[in-house]
């Protein structure tokens, strides 16, 4: 039989010391009633003797066993349910909290139009309130320009009103337009034409003659801007099928482009302004490049400081894809070409495009429609191409130290003006298959989310730039070797100046002539056509950027400015034979069964990117004065 001995029990029955208990064995402890001896009860319990004397009377002895074991196992049993009950309140509370989550997103889901408008009503008034109170402040302290914002506010205003009359009156405003135009007929619609055309010429003669009277040498750009023309026609693939709507109309588009933004004084303002912004813009890639290569990465500009900025603004305009402004303001300037120029869809969204993006970009958004575009769409989608650069590469120009306001009108002034060129130099002599905007699909985003977004946009970029860097020391390299040959040639007749850059400046100083450029100045602008021609634009805006800042800071060889201008504008173009093999590759990746067709005509489209540039800078020369 085990003896238990020392054991105590407050009067809860919980037992809290006692003696390991010897057992005979296992049987015992089942069959056997156990001998307590010594057990102390505090309170209105049994002192040392009475248990002494109990421990002798079977019938006590067995009665307080069952007591005390009945008292062990309670305790037992409710220290052993204890857990369990506490992990049951965890599950409850989870429970709980669980099905407030699920009411709350059935509140949501069953109330979403009206959260949705109190949460637009907070956030309008919100924005009014703080441009109101913008307004005052900045009036009342002088701290700040306020047409700025003023501007910023009235157009985001004017964009929602646009908006939510398309979504709630597209219906009524599809019915007033058929009515419309089933309102005039074929011969006052004729009438229309004719009168818009006349009054656009009449304004064009006017606006020549003035300038000629006011500056006589102005009138070398029209006399170049017509040669060109004349140019292009002669080596026109079908001379006698020219439809000079397009051409007149793209030629108009950039003449009023240029007097709009070069000049009217508060076109120039406002350019002037929008490239300040940019600049600025664009040197916040400063703190990125400093964190990475430290505080002295402007002993290396380009690699440290150039090449960034390329990184940087890839990946904002890839933020503004995903968000679909992008599309937005592409498919409504590719709206505005079609509808001024007779264009079809496909031409028109590209030429748009390659406004702000590269010419392996842009034909993207057409890639499905390339199988079923003519011959004169797909030059006019690589004409496009090379008479445009890339938003990404303009960011590094401007980093150089070119005027971002030239450059962003040239960019601008080059879609239209390359579509005319491309009709001049192939014209259309069969049926487009795809007329409307809306057959040809945008494209969605496929990040997540905008932080998605903005990664792959700077992941999207190495390319870019890798190519950017390779090009540069490849074709700087090659250039430093023909020099080298032609020198050590031109040094047996006593001529060891002899260049390529030499023989560019003869072959081009006629053309950079009539641009405008002062015969001075014509070799050396002549020379980085070339440059750019042979080589690319990239290596010929460096040696722009030299002239531009010798004449800054009044040292050494440097342009006029009216030499520096159109030199700006005649090498914004992708227009170089190292283009070709991109262009190809990039439309041959997307449409092969159309290689043959895009190998057939891609030097003519070169050719037309390259004389676009020309007339945009004779023009725009004629236009600034």
């Amino acid at each position: 039989m085990p003896a238990y001995a020392d054991t105590c029990v407050d009067e809860s029955g919980l037992v809290e010391k006692s003696t390991a208990p010897r057992l005979a064995n296992d049987q015992q402890l089942f069959n056997s009633p156990p001998a307590y001896t010594d057990i102390c009860v505090e309170e209105g319990g049994l002192d040392e003797k009475s248990a002494s004397s109990q421990a002798h009377d079977p019938m006590l002895k067995n009665e307080d066993f069952s007591v005390e074991v009945k008292d062990i196992e309670s305790t037992d049993s409710s220290s052993n349910v204890s857990p369990s009950s506490s992990s049951s309140s965890i599950c409850n509370a989870f429970d709980n909290v669980q099905q407030i989550h699920k009411d709350i997103g059935s509140f949501i889901d069953t109330n979403k139009v009206i959260l949705r408008g109190v949460f637009i009503g907070l956030m309008c008034t919100c924005a009014l309130g703080y441009f109101i109170w913008a307004l005052v402040i900045s009036i009342t302290y002088d701290c700040q320009d306020v047409r700025p914002l003023i501007t910023l506010v009235v157009g985001i205003v004017t964009c929602v009103i646009i908006w939510r009359c398309k979504i709630c009156f597209s219906s009524q405003l599809e019915k007033c337009s058929l009515a419309f135009g089933e309102a005039i007929n074929g011969k006052i619609r004729k009438i229309i034409k004719i009168a818009t055309c006349t009054l656009v010429l009449v304004g064009i003669a006017v606006v020549i003659i003035l300038i000629g009277f006011r500056r006589p040498s102005n009138l070398i750009s029209v006399f170049g801007f017509f040669t060109f023309v004349l140019f292009l026609w002669i080596f026109s693939a079908h001379p006698g099928q020219v439809n000079w709507r397009p051409v007149f109309g793209g030629f108009c588009l950039q003449f009023y482009f240029a007097l709009i933004i070069l000049r009217w004084q508060a076109g120039f303002d406002l350019l002037s302004w929008l490239g300040q912004r940019v600049q600025e813009f664009l040197d916040l890639t400063n703190y990125g490049a400093e964190f990475v290569f430290g505080s002295k990465f402007t002993d290396h500009i380009f690699a440290m400081k150039v090449l960034p900025v390329v990184i940087f603004f890839s990946c904002v305009i890839n933020v503004l894809y995903y968000l679909g402004a992008m599309q937005m303001i592409i498919s409504k300037i590719g709206w505005l070409l079609k509808m001024v120029l007779g264009t079809t869809a496909p031409e028109s969204l590209c030429a748009a495009a390659n406004i702000f993006v590269g010419h392996t970009e842009a034909p993207i958004m057409i890639r499905p429609f390339m199988l079923l575009m003519t011959k004169s769409e797909l030059n006019a989608v690589m004409t496009g191409g090379f008479a445009t650069i890339a938003g990404g590469v303009m960011a590094a120009y401007i980093s150089f130290g070119v005027p971002p306001e030239h450059l962003l009108c040239a960019s601008v002034m080059n879609a239209p003006g390359a579509l005319a060129v491309s009709k001049l130099l192939y014209p259309e002599t069969e049926k487009s298959k795809i007329r409307k905007i809306s057959d040809v699909d945008m494209g969605e985003s496929k990040e997540r989310n905008i932080i998605d977004a903005a990664a792959a946009g700077a992941s999207a970029s190495i390319k870019l730039v890798a190519i950017i860097a390779a090009n540069l020391i490849a074709f700087l390299s090659l250039l430093a070797f023909v020099n080298a040959i032609l020198s050590w040639l031109g040094s047996f007749v006593c001529h060891p100046e002899f260049t390529f850059q030499l023989i560019c400046s003869y072959i081009f100083m006629p053309m950079a002539y009539l641009m405008g450029v002062e015969w001075s100045d014509a070799g050396v602008v002549g020379e980085l056509v070339g440059i750019k021609t042979f080589l690319n634009e990239f290596v010929a805006y460096k040696e722009l950027a030299k002239f531009i800042e010798n004449r800054s800071t009044c040292t050494g060889d440097y342009l006029s400015i009216r030499s520096q201008v159109i030199a700006t504008y005649a090498l914004c173009g992708f227009s170089n034979i190292g283009c070709i093999g991109v262009q190809m590759g990039a439309l041959g990746s997307m449409a092969p069964e159309r290689r043959g067709h895009i190998a057939t005509i891609v030097l003519k489209s070169l050719l037309g990117g390259v004389v676009t540039c020309l007339i945009t800078a004779s023009i725009a020369w004629f236009a600034v004065g």
